[in-house]
């Protein structure tokens, strides 16, 4: 009888580990799940402000007639870039750009290190699918700063993702390294147009000064350049 109770006893314990072996691995099961999908929303991108880009062609956006050309020579990480581009440049193309006046280009050079040239090259593999302008958006939505990652290449295959990009195509191209090429033309050109440092503008062929223009301080000068 008490062989009996003591191997009830036994059971009962060995039964009881076996239920708190079972609590503890659901916890872990569970808190996996839950640290999993804080990771995925951690990485969600943020998604830019929606606009409808028209008459574009690769990264020149406007009339190709249009009676002035406006360059700008950016870099992503360049916090002023930043700035010109939520300040000054949507209003820029909404009267200017969209109305034919104006043939705009955006180059992207490397002034500032890796994640400068990682993310313009993605840039212009996402061009080749007739997305630059709306993957230029994005990425500044996520704008970084001082090589941190913040443009690593899994980060930027997931705007492209967000995009619906075609993924093989453009992971292609972006492990390739083919883009860096544009990088190194845009680079030249920067240098014969006398820029120094981004934003810079150049305006029918001249360099403007001041960098990153108010739209104000811009508008004067493309209402000059076109006679107005």
């Amino acid at each position: 009888m008490e062989k009996s109770r003591r191997q009830a006893r036994l059971d009962r314990r060995k039964e009881d580990q076996r239920k708190n072996q079972i609590r503890w691995l659901t916890y872990i099961v569970i808190g996996a799940v839950v640290v999993t999908a804080l990771l995925v929303f951690a990485n969600r991108p943020n998604a830019p402000v929606e606009r409808t880009y028209t008459q574009k062609d690769g990264s020149l956006l406007g009339a190709a007639d249009a009676p002035v050309t406006l360059v700008e020579y950016a870099d992503f990480q360049c916090i002023y870039c930043f700035n010109f581009y939520t300040d000054t440049e949507h209003a820029m193309i909404d009267e200017y750009v969209n109305t034919g006046q104006v043939l705009y280009e955006v180059r992207f050079v490397n002034y500032l290190g890796a994640d400068s040239a990682a993310s313009a090259e993605a840039t212009y593999c996402a061009a080749d699918q007739d997305m630059f302008w709306e993957y230029h958006d994005i990425v500044f939505a996520n704008f970084s700063r001082g090589n941190v990652g913040g443009y690593s290449e899994a980060r930027l295959t997931t705007f492209a993702e967000t995009l619906g990009l075609d993924m093989e195509a453009f992971s292609s191209c972006l492990e390739s390294g083919e883009k860096a090429a544009v990088l190194e033309a845009n680079q030249e050109a920067a240098q014969a147009d006398g820029v120094t440092g981004t934003p810079s503008l150049v305006l029918n062929g001249q360099l403007l000064e001041g960098g990153a223009l108010s739209f104000e301080a811009l508008s004067a000068a493309l209402d000059a350049a076109l006679g107005q």
